[in-house]
């Protein structure tokens, strides 16, 4: 099973036995699982590890990333180039290349004696032409880990080894390894040169600190390298604040409420104050002795914290009499949330450090609002003047950090916005012509608010160098092509207004939401719809219904249309697992290609913030094209991330960056891009999806 590896492994037992124990080390393998060179074993890194990674092993070079999805499952894909061997695809796309996607699930955790014990797979979706079934047994013995599995396909029979960690260094670690790679049955092994590796024993010499990692390794003449960082999901966050601004200051307001409504200029010092701390759409009211405010913030991610911050506000500049705060917070003109505070006077003593938020729990009421309610600011709203450019306000063009390179934004006292953003960068894989093509763009994106909830959005887009015009590969799909002739769209022209519609929001009843659209969605369609949201006041779970009637743009052109229409309905039903984060989501009904079918998505959201998820999408619709076959059609499938950059810069935002690795030349399962995906937008700002804060967290800070 393991020629010539006696002396070796009896000499790092002994060492081992002899020196302290450590706790067991996750390695990324050659693949990007974890695991020893070429090999996998029983470990997993820490839940919410995400890794990227590159290796070089001749004649393959992947580029892998790996993610610790739950605390005992791992994913990985991989994007493998065999150098030497041609793709069959024509000149333009090189050497063969294959993408594949593992997972790994740990059965049971080493215990005492007991060794771990994990099972996996290696490209189970895909091409297949790496695959690999296997079981695998780890145990850790002093500073020695020890690995033994067996696997089937392209793992063939038995495997192990050892990595032995250094006393002296414990950045430095020795791995020996049985690589039962079957190696002559990869593709074209005879001509890239595979077929002459046997696999067997292999040596490694590796170094990891902090986030980085690099092994270098060698089989008979064969010699390799790995190297990647990790990036912990779980830490709250990357950078630390130094430029976010302090709290404002809480002082006792010398005006009682009479003196401070006799004097005009009261309501427009606190509205000039909120505003210049980012928040919009302020109306001020009265209701007795308690203090209203309905606003939103721009920048502040947590609905906790810019809550508490604006009662800062309210409690330094309003009446000081004033002995309740009543404070809604919007978004998109819809009140999502009401934090009443029912006694100043210890809201004062919190924001002073003298109770505990323990204790200021029992002076909190947190609730969704009621629109059906006659609200105490309607009819009574104190005047607020517009903000003049005299004080430094937020009607200055600024440049942004929203984690472009360059950003410009202006700003209205309401929700309107201009940002530019002078390069944007597309990128698209796997085109026949090519292993990638790139669309260098500028964008400009302006929101005009043209009523309470009501917005005329636009995006227009200026296209600055691209290669996706030598894509001249047409469409042999038998569905409409709504997706497929992609292409097309981002070649015509280098003018493209992919989006020019007016969205309304509304809350017609308490938990109940609902958009209303008509314009152009996005670059391949235009047309009508509405969506409607509802959340129960308990439970774990959320559904909503959309309905859009689409016709399809013809390429090149803003007003003109293809002879295509249809309309979608999907169905959702979402249903939370609070204790990991998890959101689990499945969509039915009818899509794009007027294809019915189911789409299930499962994603987590980390301590970070980042998101992880994938889909996969079951339709009636018979997609043939390769690699689906008349009795395998292909079903459409992807992985996705969203990352708030409030985590990586010194200043909060609710900027995110999202991110997508699909098929996108597909027509089977698709939906048109929401114009304003309702629950997408509760679900973040209202913390549904986040295990590690609640609503109330952070409250002033």
């Amino acid at each position: 099973m393991f020629p010539n590896r006696s002396t070796a492994q009896a000499c790092l037992l002994s060492t081992a036995l002899a020196t302290p124990s450590w706790g067991a080390l996750a390695q990324p393998s050659l693949t990007g699982q974890s695991g020893l060179i070429a090999m996998p074993d029983a470990r997993l890194e820490a839940d919410g590890t995400l890794r990227f990674g590159s290796g070089w092993s001749d004649p393959y070079l992947p580029v892998w990333t790996s993610i610790s999805l739950l605390p005992r499952l791992e994913l990985s894909g991989r994007y493998t180039l065999i150098r030497g061997l041609s793709s069959g695809l024509g000149q333009g796309f090189g050497d063969f290349k294959d993408k594949a996607f593992d997972a790994k699930a740990l059965l049971w955790p080493e215990q005492g004696w007991w060794p771990g014990l994990a099972v996996g797979a290696q490209d189970f979706t895909g091409t297949g032409v790496f695959k690999a079934n296997y079981a695998v047994i780890s145990k850790r013995l002093g500073n020695s880990d020890y690995t033994l599995g067996y696997g089937n396909e392209r793992i063939d029979g038995w495997f192990g080894g050892v990595r032995h960690r250094l006393p002296w260094n414990r950045n430095v670690s020795l791995v020996v390894e049985y690589d039962a790679n079957n190696y002559r049955a990869d593709p074209g092994a005879a001509q890239s040169g595979a077929a002459g590796r046997d696999g067997g024993l292999s040596y490694a010499l590796e170094y990891r600190k902090g986030w980085f990692g690099v092994q270098l390794s060698a089989q008979d003449k064969a010699l390799g390298a790995n190297a990647y960082v990790s990036v912990p999901l779980m830490k709250r966050e990357f950078v630390p604040k130094l430029d976010e601004p302090d709290p404002y200051p809480v002082t006792t307001p010398q005006a009682n409420m009479g003196q401070w409504l006799a004097d005009t200029d009261s309501a427009a010092r606190l509205a000039r104050a909120l505003y210049q701390r980012d928040y919009k759409n302020i109306r001020l009211g009265f209701n007795g002795h308690t203090l209203e405010a309905s606003l939103t913030n721009a920048r502040i991610s947590s609905i906790g914290r810019a809550v508490g911050r604006a009662a800062r506000i309210l409690l330094s500049l309003g009446p000081q009499d004033a002995r309740a705060l009543r404070i809604t917070y919007t978004d998109k003109g819809m009140p999502i949330l009401v934090y009443t505070f029912t006694n100043t006077h210890k809201l004062r003593r919190y924001f002073g450090g003298l109770i505990s938020r323990q204790q200021l729990g029992r002076y909190l009421e947190i609730s969704y609002p009621d629109p059906l309610q006659r609200p105490a600011l309607a009819g009574r709203d104190l005047a607020i003047p517009m903000v003049d450019n005299t004080e430094g306000s937020v009607r200055d063009i600024q440049r942004t950090d929203e984690g472009h390179i360059v950003s410009y934004r202006f700003d209205e006292h309401d929700l309107s916005t201009f940002q530019l953003v002078p390069f944007n960068l597309g990128v698209f894989f796997n085109d026949p012509n090519g292993a990638a093509r790139f669309n260098l763009f500028a964008r400009a994106n302006y929101r005009k608010q043209i009523g309470r909830g009501r917005f005329f959005e636009s995006s227009a887009e200026l296209t600055l160098y691209e290669n996706v015009s030598s894509v001249d590969q047409a469409s042999n799909s038998t569905l409409p092509h709504v997706r497929s002739d992609i292409g097309q769209y981002l070649q015509d022209g280098r003018f493209k207004l992919p989006r020019l519609l007016i969205n309304q929001y509304l809350q017609p009843r308490q938990r109940v939401y609902a958009r209303l659209s008509a314009g152009l969605y996005e670059l391949m369609f235009a047309g009508a719809g509405a969506q409607v949201l509802y959340l129960p006041r308990r439970g774990r779970w959320a559904a909503d219904l959309s309905l859009d009637w689409l016709r399809q743009r013809a390429p090149g052109a803003i007003v003109k249309f293809r002879d295509y229409d249809t309309v979608t309905v999907l169905g959702a039903l979402h249903y939370r697992i609070p204790t990991w984060g998890v959101t689990a989501t499945a969509r039915a009904g009818r899509f794009l290609a007027r294809d019915t079918g189911v789409r299930f998505e499962l994603k987590r959201r980390f301590r970070s913030g980042i998101t992880f998820g994938a889909w996969y999408t079951r339709t009636d619709g018979n997609d043939i094209t390769s690699p689906g076959s008349p009795g395998d059609p292909y079903f459409d499938k992807g992985i996705f991330m969203s990352i708030p950059l409030d985590a990586m810069l010194t200043r909060d935002t609710r900027a995110r960056s999202e991110l997508a690795l699909a098929p996108w030349t597909r027509d089977v399962g698709q939906m048109v891009v929401s114009p304003g995906d309702l629950y997408t937008t509760l679900e973040r700002r209202l913390g549904l999806d986040d295990p590690y804060q609640n609503v109330g967290s952070h409250l002033g800070q």
